[in-house]
């Protein structure tokens, strides 16, 4: 648990600051409250916190005066400040300091738990081992909250103004920088300054510590060039940052769409995999995406038809897997994989339909907080080892019609297949077939393949371009209304607004 001060003059807002999250089920702990800076500092003089929540105007102590205190005390504490509407020149004051955000009174609850998570996720990547590389700031957090589609562009610039930043070139685009180095933070630092001050380039650093680049340039070729001179100046020399991939997001024409190139770099990011490093990935990349998705897709089905036939053949591949990644270069960004990773192994979940949760959650929070590949390749075949002894234990309670069936629609569901057509197939009353299956696997026929039609769904929605009508018709549904319909039902969006989730 994460420890946090609250700290207002008001006692009402400390109150309400502690009663609108319920801060435990996000990993952190409101260990004290207190009225004024010198009860704050009182406290921090025996205590550790790893967050500070302040009011920024207070009587006798202002916030930024305790903060500045706070920084003596305790470096690595994180400070959010609380403000009204007519503060803003004391915010400015509030960057030099490294505030993480500000938040404006009354405080919003999504506005506060969006904060309080990102603040988490830095502490997490210390926590890992990964060195800060220098203080957060207002800046970055404002940013990367930006490209996540988490605050609107009036919302962003207004923070921005504070540092003088404007947006007013024709092209933009999102780059994404994994070096081998990242974990070091004076040679992180120097990179970072070097790219800021050649190129003009507005750099941050995601949570997980990657580097990411907002080039601005007046052609699409501009952008590009811009991408290429970096590359170039890594290779020309023996560059601090190690093995590297630089991975750039299509260009834009408007800052609203920064996000989308931000998306499209995180993708092409994932294609380090099959990369040699000290490279540029773009759309002009040699490596044939739909190719590599396609293999991608391969792979998983396979593994979860060794999977859904306990055989252990699935552990090995897991192995050769982890082999092949390896073998290209010996850096491979931890974010790229542990991302892969987290995709298959939710892929494997949904695709064997299990109510179990147990399996499935603690494999994600070890990914969570995995370090390297092989921590990741060790998570994965424990999770897969402890699936194949689980349908071990179902398979031999579940009678062979029940098995062949479900491997019968594992492999032809995107065909008409129906208990009539089934029955048919395997010489069974349907009837029979449907009461045995639904007692046999918990669910009636009819929800499971429509459940696995859905997962196959929106394993097309993330890994191809298929148009969301397409995608319904590659796995079985005839009708393209009956598919959005049942994918809404279902999954509780739409099917374009999931594939940007």
């Amino acid at each position: 648990m994460y420890k946090v001060l609250l700290v207002d003059d008001e006692p009402l807002i400390t109150t309400g600051l502690k009663a609108l999250l319920d801060w435990a089920d996000y990993g952190f702990e409101v260990v004290s409250t207190a009225e004024n800076g010198e009860e704050a500092l009182s406290y921090l003089k025996e205590n550790q916190i790893d967050i500070l929540v302040t009011d920024i105007m207070m009587a006798e102590m202002t916030g930024l005066e305790l903060i500045k205190e706070v920084k003596i005390l305790q470096p690595k504490v994180k400070c959010i400040v609380l403000t009204g509407y007519q503060e803003f020149e004391f915010i400015k004051q509030g960057l030099l300091l490294g505030i993480e955000n500000y938040l404006v009174k009354p405080v919003d609850e999504e506005e506060l738990l969006k904060t309080i998570r990102n603040v988490g996720d830095k502490l997490n990547a210390v926590t890992e081992g990964n060195q800060e590389q220098e203080p957060s700031t207002l800046k970055d957090n404002t940013l990367w909250r930006f490209l996540n589609g988490e605050i609107d562009k009036n919302d962003c610039l207004e923070r921005l103004s504070f540092y003088n930043i404007q947006f007013n070139q024709p092209y933009y685009s999102v780059s994404i920088l994994s070096f081998e180095n990242y974990h070091k933070a004076e040679i992180s630092k120097d990179i970072r300054n070097y790219i800021e001050d050649q190129f003009s380039a507005l750099c941050l650093y995601s949570p997980n510590q990657e580097l990411l680049i907002i080039f601005g340039g007046t052609s699409e070729e501009e952008l590009m060039q811009f991408n290429q001179n970096l590359v170039h100046d890594f290779n020309s020399e023996p560059s601090k940052a190690g093995l590297f991939y630089l991975s750039m997001g299509k260009p834009v024409k408007t800052v609203e769409d920064l996000e989308e190139s931000f998306a499209i770099a995180r993708e092409y990011s994932l294609l380090q995999l099959y990369s040699n490093p000290n490279v540029l990935i773009s759309e002009r990349i040699t490596v044939d995406k739909q190719e590599e998705m396609k293999k991608q897709q391969e792979f998983k089905d396979n593994i979860v038809k060794l999977i859904l036939k306990a055989d252990e053949e699935a552990l090995k591949m897991v192995d050769s897997y982890f082999q092949d990644i390896s073998k290209k270069s010996s850096f491979i960004s931890p974010q790229a994989v542990k991302k892969y990773t987290y995709d298959l192994i939710s892929y494997i979940h949904y695709s064997l339909q299990s109510d179990d949760l147990s399996y499935y959650t603690a494999a994600v929070e070890k990914v969570v907080y995995s370090k390297d590949i092989h921590q990741m390749m060790t998570i994965l075949k424990e999770y897969c080892r402890e699936l194949i002894l689980s349908i071990l234990n179902q398979v031999n309670m579940r009678s062979p019609i029940v098995q062949n069936v479900l491997d019968f629609i594992h492999v032809h569901y995107d065909q008409g297949v129906s208990l009539k057509t089934l029955g048919q197939q395997f010489h069974v009353n349907a009837i029979y077939l449907g009461q045995l299956f639904q007692k046999e696997v918990g669910v009636v026929f009819s929800e499971y393949l429509n459940r696995y039609r859905l997962e196959r769904a929106k394993e097309l929605l993330k890994t191809t371009h298929y148009r969301a009508g397409e995608i319904g018709k590659k796995v079985g549904y005839s009708d393209t209304t009956y598919f959005y319909k049942q994918f809404r039902k279902t999954v509780g969006t739409t099917p374009s607004e999931w594939r940007k989730i």
